[in-house]
């Protein structure tokens, strides 16, 4: 099985060996390749390049400001998910990890290890867990 991780370098931060290390941990076989492009308007065709030969391609993207660039972005890789056989997990958010200090930027590499190798590991083995869950009252839980 192989999972590309696709980022950028405007993103500031580079989680991708501790991922790595969680995802080919648990699950035999899984072989992780890092993608790195200068710009975030890049990764579409970096996206490209990879998802035929992917069972996934996590793509992490940091913005400041969303704008029309990171809109269309996401609109790119929707439609290169589309088309393709791998599915594409769009983690493009709104942060800024500026001015972290070493042990701070730390932490938040091994948080964003873990939390977005629970989400691509029920993306490939446990899509069920995507499922809304409703409140005793029968609610959203909102």
């Amino acid at each position: 099985m192989k999972v590309f991780l696709v980022s950028d370098s405007k993103t500031g931060i580079n989680f991708f060996p501790e991922l790595a290390g969680l995802l080919e941990k648990q699950v035999a076989g899984l072989r992780c390749q890092p993608v790195f492009v200068p710009f975030p308007e890049d990764v579409p065709a970096a996206v490209s390049k990879v998802v035929n030969e992917a069972d996934l391609v996590f793509v992490f993207v940091l913005y400041a400001e969303k704008d029309f660039k990171i809109e269309a972005l996401l609109s790119k890789l929707i439609d290169l998910e589309m088309n393709s056989k791998a599915k594409i997990v769009k983690a493009i958010e709104e942060s800024d990890v500026e001015g972290l200090n070493e042990m701070q930027l730390s932490l938040e590499k091994q948080q964003l290890a873990k939390k977005w190798s629970k989400f691509i590991l029920d993306c490939l083995f446990n899509p069920g867990s995507f499922k809304p869950k409703e409140n005793a009252r029968g609610g959203l839980p909102f």
